[in-house]
């Protein structure tokens, strides 16, 4: 197939295909265009009180690891980023819903085709179709252009890894001008909105630990009032009870006497049990040798000391200092409970002392109170900055979309599907030859465009379109100067054969050409 033929043959496709492409670049400027432009922001994760309810540094709280505080923050950052609050704040700032809306032929052909397709979506979904307020749409515009991620590594064998503590901000916009305000504006509003959370923390948790201090103070003082009244009505004061022996201490020395007493036993008759296997075991082993040389033979006895008498005796001596510090252990708790028997005052001693303790610790309580709160108004002061702008936002030079060539592959791509099947839809039936296969298909495959291009005569050449002296393909062979001709020649039948074909038998049926006459 040639050059000439194929574009004789396919230039459908090719037109079609040029026209699509060409309709698809003109339509994508029925599309909004978009540019994007970007900032960056710096997390300050050691100084950072995000993560606590008490507005304290991060790194100090335990069970945060540093490695996976940046990714934490940035996480956290990035969803308030995208926030309503955040995006509404952004709208106030430059009023993008009461910007104009753009004039002209193909901005009014593009608000239709928008709402159409707004429109559309809302009936099937919802079943009806609601007005939009600008206000709520410019939010939802600024919430849907608006990224927020932490900045990965961009060589190294970490690239692409987001761990740094460096957060990356990218708003969209309608114009470049646009584009970098958004963006400043998004980055404004974090860092605003940053500081008042961290403000706002510090007043709550301030105010938390006021109101835990007050009552701490009134526990102090309602414990302190129950406290001198008791002493008042039973006539005892601190210092008595501190000399006085109370019920619960009396009751523990004498339990701690009784297990002395326990262990002073067990230590002796472990103590007994020695001594009886002492004086069972002999101090000294003799072990007799005998030594044979020829017809002699001398005997050896040697006296060694016992290792088993050695070890019970070992063993008696340590049971023995052990019995000994538990004689003398009972003998002082026994001369403490004779020295301070319990008097007839020790219940109220008793109760006493666990008021004064009651006391104690509610003071403690309110001065550990009063520490958090200090701690508190001085972290409220310093005035916690958790992100700083490192950057402000370019105006982009070039839109982000819509991306145009897109647009053409797609049109290019179409059109050459629909070019295709026009070109199969208009080509005519394929012409086949007397006694074709014996299966019924087509051999040769003739098309008139395959006849044409051969440059056959209709109008009075030879049916075969040949030479009989074997001529090429220029001078009129269909197929090629390999393939068989595409029509046999006709021959007249002889008589003899004609004749001898009776009983209604016919000659085989010849398909006629183009210019041939029945």
């Amino acid at each position: 197939m040639t050059l000439s033929h194929f574009t004789r043959s396919y230039w459908r496709v090719l037109t079609v295909a040029v026209l699509g492409a060409v309709l698809a670049f003109a339509g994508s400027f029925l599309k909004e265009t978009t540019y994007t432009s970007d900032t960056r922001l710096l997390i300050r994760g050691r100084d950072a009180s995000f993560l606590t309810s008490k507005a304290q540094d991060l790194a100090g709280q335990p069970g945060v690891v540093d490695a996976s505080l940046s990714q934490s923050l940035a996480a956290t950052y990035a969803a308030i980023a995208t926030s309503r609050s955040v995006a509404e704040d952004v709208v106030g700032v430059t009023a993008l819903d009461q910007r104009p809306e753009s004039t002209g032929p193909v901005a009014a052909v593009a608000r239709g085709l928008a709402w159409v397709y707004r429109c559309s979506r809302a009936v099937l979904t919802s079943g009806f179709c609601a007005e939009v307020d600008p206000h709520a749409k410019a939010v939802t515009y600024v919430q849907e252009g608006t990224r927020a991620a932490s900045l990965g590594v961009n060589a190294g064998a970490a690239a692409g890894t987001s761990g740094s503590y460096v957060l990356e901000i990218t708003s969209s916009g309608r114009t470049a001008e646009e584009a970098r305000a958004v963006t400043d504006a998004v980055a404004d509003a974090l860092v605003r909105t940053s500081n008042a959370r961290f403000k706002g923390d510090s007043a709550t948790y301030i105010g938390n630990l006021e109101e835990q201090l007050r009552a701490a103070e009134a526990d102090v003082a309602t414990r302190g009032a129950a406290l001198a009244a008791y002493q008042t009505e039973h006539g005892v004061a601190a210092a008595d009870g501190k000399q006085a022996l109370s019920a619960s201490t009396y009751e523990s020395i004498r339990q701690e006497y009784l297990r002395a007493k326990a262990d002073q036993s067990d230590t002796k008759a472990q103590l007994a049990s020695i001594s009886a296997s002492l004086n069972a075991v002999p101090a000294s082993q003799r072990s007799t040798q005998r030594i044979v040389t020829g017809r002699s033979t001398t005997s050896l006895d040697t006296d060694s000391a016992n290792s088993v008498y050695n070890d019970l005796l070992t063993r008696r001596e340590t049971l023995q200092a052990e019995y000994d510090g538990a004689t003398a252990r009972v003998t002082a708790l026994q001369a403490q409970l004779d020295a301070a028997a319990p008097l007839s005052g020790n219940a109220a001693q008793a109760q006493l002392a666990t008021m004064q303790k009651s006391v104690d610790l509610a003071e403690a309580n309110r001065t550990s109170v009063s520490v958090a709160l200090q701690q508190a108004r001085v972290s409220a002061a310093s005035g916690g900055v958790e992100l700083t702008r490192l950057d402000t936002a370019a105006a982009p030079a070039y839109p982000s979309e819509p991306k145009r060539y897109i647009f053409l592959a797609l049109g290019l791509l179409l059109g050459a599907l629909a070019g295709w099947w026009l070109t199969m839809w208009q080509r005519p039936a394929r012409l086949t030859p007397a006694g074709g296969a014996p299966d019924g298909s087509d051999p040769v495959g003739i098309d008139v465009d395959d006849l044409d291009s051969a440059g056959s005569d209709p109008a009075g050449s030879d049916p075969a379109g040949s030479d009989p002296a074997g001529s090429g393909p220029g001078d009129g062979d269909l197929a090629g100067d390999d393939d068989p001709p595409l029509l046999e020649p006709f021959e007249p039948e002889p008589a003899t054969a004609a004749a001898g074909r009776g009983n209604g038998s016919r000659a085989p049926a010849r398909r006629r050409s183009s210019g041939e006459r029945p």
